[in-house]
């Protein structure tokens, strides 16, 4: 079983020495990424700038940008995989990055963002067989809207499974978490509180699960 998975945040450049980017800590890809190499798989990372450390067993890929990690995720997928969990947090939008640096005596600056690609959505497009799991976090909604920001995003993208979470509940950065795990039928799993190891564990069993058929195939 060959397994690409990517994780942590990616930097969009502002001008050479500012950017944009978000608190993922890698932690949630990383405990996945350990769990697959217990099982035998033979593990790939494609990994945003963090300060944790990786799987020393697994490849390892690093990158910095969203462009960067879609290109580098495409061209390792062409390997040939079995499996593609997307638990990095991508950079939704980018902007155009400036020469040099900005002078900070300006006083007022506009940047223009533009959406980056869906890197799940480009996947499946090019890997029509592939299993896919995707991640989707929100902040501070009700569980309902949770579940259906999920079940969207997995149906719109063609996803065999997706991960949600409430970011207010639990942030970035720490080393426990609360997920629901819903796969093409909506059927919907909780994995309450626990620390990210365990949760990988979980998510594994359900990924082996969906692989084998899950329960009352139609």
């Amino acid at each position: 079983m060959r397994v690409l998975i990517t994780l942590g945040p990616t930097q969009e450049p502002i001008d050479e020495v500012r950017y944009i980017t978000n608190a993922s800590s890698g932690k949630m890809g990383t405990a996945l990424a350990r769990e697959s190499i217990k099982r035998g798989y033979e593990t790939t990372i494609v990994s945003g700038p963090v300060d944790i450390r990786l799987p020393g067993k697994a490849k390892i890929l690093k990158i910095r940008t969203a462009e960067e990690m879609t290109k580098a995720t495409l061209k390792e997928l062409d390997r040939g995989y079995d499996i593609f969990i997307s638990t990095a947090a991508i950079a939704d939008y980018s902007p155009g990055s400036h020469k040099g640096k900005i002078r900070s005596s300006t006083e007022e600056l506009t940047i223009t963002l533009k959406a980056n690609p869906k890197l799940t959505r480009k996947v499946r497009e090019k890997f029509p067989g592939l299993f896919i799991v995707a991640f989707k976090a929100e902040y501070n909604v009700l569980k309902d809207s949770l579940i259906e920001s999920a079940w969207s995003k997995l149906k719109k993208e063609g996803l065999d499974l997706i991960v949600a979470n409430d970011l207010q509940k639990v942030g970035f950065g720490g080393d426990k978490t609360e997920v629901y795990v819903v796969n093409k039928r909506k059927k919907i799993d909780y994995i309450p509180l626990k620390t990210k190891n365990n949760i990988a564990k979980d998510i594994w069993a359900a990924i082996n699960k969906e692989k084998k058929g899950g329960e009352n195939k139609r």
